[in-house]
This record gives structure tokens, sequence and C-alpha cells, in this order.
């Protein structure tokens, strides 16, 4: 099925669901999707439905769950990134790669050097928009389990609430990144634009984190955490 859209659990065949106005607009003005036409739903917890578009006018749209296409288990390991905010949207960027890279766990880290001023109002906002990003980012890549996103939170506080999970930290100058990291669960730690202070590197190595880095090559703020990811995700198989 050509065109997918995430909504929220829960789904049962023949219940109905009314849109938001974004998901309205979405399908009607951007797919062009008309009344009657068929495309996926999936729920962000590994299920997808078969679901017919049977109303659309203006800002409004219905959809009816027609039945289960698919249901996939969970990932067996997660694979958390914990990442410094970045300025405008290279973390938008970040939050969209991660999301088709196969992240479980996306972290806002309140790093010493973000520079990203949020406070309660903007703060809420930006929660919102990286929501959104997540759940199209899932749709455009077939998954369905979504990311789950924490924060923002400052480093101590995030690697509490990791606990025992092995840490990798994203060092410039670090020996490169192993070629058979650690099984199961694993976290990746990723600063912002102007990197690690030195109280932020010396808790995170306190708590046993590895340094490691990307060779000589001094990659962008939006560019390292993918480059990571994608070397866990290809040495476990891209499983």
């Amino acid at each position: 099925m050509k065109h997918r859209l995430y909504l929220a659990p829960p789904f049962a065949a023949g219940a109905e669901r009314v849109l938001d106005a974004d998901q309205a607009h979405y399908l009607t003005r951007v797919l062009r999707l008309p009344r009657g036409g068929r495309l996926t739903c999936f729920d962000g917890a590994g299920s997808a439905w078969l679901a017919t578009l049977t109303a659309a006018s203006g800002k409004s749209a219905t959809v009816r769950f027609d039945e289960l296409l698919e249901q996939r288990p969970a990932p067996g390991a997660r694979l958390h990134l914990v990442q410094g905010i970045l300025k405008g949207a290279a973390m938008d960027e970040v939050i969209q790669k991660a999301t088709e890279l196969g992240a479980t766990d996306i972290w806002l880290l309140d790093a010493a050097r973000s520079n990203v001023g949020l406070d309660r109002d903007r703060r809420g906002r930006k929660l919102e928009h990286w929501q959104r990003i997540v759940e199209s980012a899932a749709a455009q890549c077939q998954q369905l389990h979504l990311p789950d996103l924490h924060g923002p939170l400052p480093l101590a506080e995030c690697l509490d609430a990791l606990g025992t999970i092995p840490l990798l930290f994203l060092d410039p100058g670090a020996p490169p990144l192993p070629l058979a990291p650690p099984e199961g669960p694993l976290a990746v730690l990723v600063g912002p634009e102007g990197g690690w202070s030195d109280p932020e590197r010396a808790l995170a190595i306190g708590r046993g984190a590895m340094p490691c880095g990307l060779g000589r090559l001094v990659l962008r703020a939006e560019t390292a955490p993918l480059a990571i990811l994608a070397a866990l995700r290809h040495s476990r198989h891209w499983q």
C-alpha cells in the first residue's frame, strides 16, 4: 500500500477515526487520496492496518480500519541515541534520520554547549514538532515501531535514566569505533555543535562510557550521529 499514516492506537476492525486537521490535509490535499481510497495506518507499536478513507470535506476526514495487515515484534535490542540539542533544522534532520536508521530511543540532551534556549512554552511546541517528524519518518521508511523521545534532560539525569546500559561516548580524537561494538542494548552519546564540556566528558567516562571516534574526519554535528548509527546497525546486520 503506497500511502501510509501514523495514528495512535487502539485500532479495531470496522472502527472509524476522525483525523485531525493536519492529517486530513496530508491525505486529501498533499496525497490527493479520494473518498474510498485505501491506505495503510500503523500504530507505532508494531501493527499495520488496511484502512479506507470514508469521508473527506475541507479540513475534515475519516478513515475506517478494515483488517490487520502485519504485526511486528518490538526490536530485540534497544539502540539509544543521546543527542545534544542542535540549532534549527539540524536537530530536525537528526531526529528524522535517526528514526529511519532504526534508533529505538532518542534522548534530547540539554548539553552545556547546546546554545539552544527552550523555555516551557517553546519546549512544548518543539517536542510536538519533533514527535511529528518521528511519525512522518517512520511512515516514510515503513517502520511500525516509533522511537521513544525522551527529555530534554541534562547529562547526569540522562545517564541515571539509562542505568546499566553500555555507553559509547563519541569524541573527536578518541580511538575509532570498534568493529564489534557491545551486543544487546546500547546507547551512543553525541554532543552538540560546540562539543562536550570537560565536566560532561569526565562524567560520562566516570559512568563507564567508552570513548570512540570516527577517524580523522571531523563531521558536522548533524552528520556524526547518523554515521555512528549506520555503523552500529551494520554491525548488527541491520536487524
